[in-house]
């Protein structure tokens, strides 16, 4: 958190960071190191988040010991997938990003300065004190480690003690990849020192058949602290250097926008709040088929669902009030002439235009229906439901008005005390009975 870097070349299980300064824990989060084809790789995080249990491993997630599918929300914790990383958000103040391979990120509150511990250290804005420095003595990388090193029930992980070359590597070398034209914008955000130590080491390890792909790993975590402190970074990776496999029709960028827009959601990119983060993105002019998952397409292609059914760009469907066109994964319909019918039944029983049906027990006299997005009224609906029983639920409709723009009121009423000769004819309006139902 205070800005150290180091390398741990371990295939333990250690406590990242934990909140350690307090009566009650927030969080613990712990990481497994393992070594797959020569190259260090995360096989395992575990995140305990105020009594939530997290599990990941590639290709699985379990909260609380039970298989979950992402995106999940529970217990103020939410994860979700964002392009090549699975993000975990903490109501508690906690934010943590995984690639599936080597890259963890965790970004916390400043209301935890000062009370974290682990390889993340204490927060306290102070690099190396209280860190590497117990007793006034100076620790190694390896000692450090060994204070958090978190071991299973049955298990005993000795870290490698073989000793790491220190100048095994050009300096100069080192310092123009971190140095070159790619990282402008990196220029004062990170400090290119420790990356340069680091890259020494690595070439130490390089081999005749790896060469520069040894440094791959520490390039690329420069690239990702970069972005992490604003910077963006400008593409280094090439097919013959360092390359980064993506799916077929998706495309790697070091500084890409995180959230993917999709044919179901097209523009999420635009009121993205999240820093940009490196992974596989869909290219310009696309957008990821959430449709039917089959990668990016342009967005003229998406397909449209209407009542779990797909249909593919340019198809119809037509209903009795509108037709509609699939296109750019929406519809666009154009609105008939659909009549439709409100209704007052037994004194108390109403059905809506669009079909909603409930029940109101009134004594009043109610608006049923009226003209409302136009300065002119071209019509009022109105009813009187009155009591007409022993009991509160009793109600009757006993009159309706119909008010039109004309200054012409209808008002047939509906006790047995009156009577209104029908079929019955004013102006342009006709009044007629239908099963004895005026």
């Amino acid at each position: 958190f205070d800005g150290n870097y180091f390398q741990l070349p371990a295939s333990c299980n250690y406590i990242l960071t934990s909140h350690c300064s307090a009566s009650y824990e927030d969080f613990n989060i712990q990481l497994r190191h393992q070594v797959v084809n020569n190259e260090a790789t995360i096989s395992k995080v575990t995140m305990k988040l105020q009594g939530t249990v997290i599990e990941l491993t590639k290709g699985s997630l379990s909260v609380n010991g039970q298989i979950v599918t992402l995106p999940f929300s529970s217990s103020g914790v939410f994860i979700e997938k964002m392009t090549s990383y699975i993000s975990v958000k903490a109501v508690l103040g906690l934010v943590a990003m995984w690639n599936e391979d080597d890259s963890f990120m965790v970004k916390l509150d400043e209301k935890y300065k000062n009370q974290t511990c682990g390889l993340c250290g204490d927060f306290n804005g102070i690099q190396v004190y209280n860190e590497f420095i117990s007793d006034g003595n100076t620790l190694s990388v390896s000692d450090y480690g060994n204070l958090w090193k978190m071991d299973g029930p049955t298990e005993v992980c000795k870290e490698d003690t073989v000793p790491l070359e220190e100048n095994c590597g050009d300096e100069n070398f080192c310092h123009d990849i971190f140095s070159s034209s790619v990282f402008n914008d990196c220029r004062g955000r990170v400090s290119i020192d420790s990356f340069v130590q680091v890259c020494m080491k690595d070439l130490c390890h390089c081999n005749g058949t790896s060469g520069s792909f040894c440094l791959c790993k520490s390039i690329g975590e420069y690239s990702r602290q970069c972005v992490h402190a604003g910077g963006k970074p400008e593409e280094w990776r090439s097919e013959y250097f360092c390359p980064h496999p993506c799916p077929e029709s998706m495309i790697h960028q070091e500084c890409g926008n995180p959230c993917t827009d999709t044919c179901t959601n097209p523009e999420i990119g635009q009121v993205c709040e999240h820093h940009c983060i490196d992974g596989c993105f869909c290219p310009p002019g696309t957008v990821f088929d959430d449709i039917h998952n089959t990668g990016c397409i342009p967005h003229s292609e998406c397909s449209c669902v209407l009542g779990g059914k797909i249909f593919a760009s340019g198809e119809n469907y037509t209903s009795s009030c509108r037709d509609c066109t699939c296109e750019q994964g929406q519809w666009n319909c154009i609105q008939k002439d659909c009549p439709h019918s409100c209704s007052v039944e037994g004194g108390s029983h109403i059905t809506s235009y669009d079909g909603k049906a409930y029940t109101f027990h009134g004594d009043c006299t109610y608006v049923l229906s009226k003209v409302c997005t136009s300065l002119c009224t071209e019509f009022t609906v109105q009813g009187d439901l009155v009591k007409c029983g022993v009991t509160e639920t009793e109600t009757c409709l006993k009159s309706v008005t119909l008010a039109l723009l004309d200054g012409t009121n209808v008002s047939p009423k509906m006790d047995w005390k009156r009577k209104l000769n029908i079929p019955l004819s004013i102006s342009n309006l006709k009044h007629f009975q239908t099963e004895n139902i005026p």
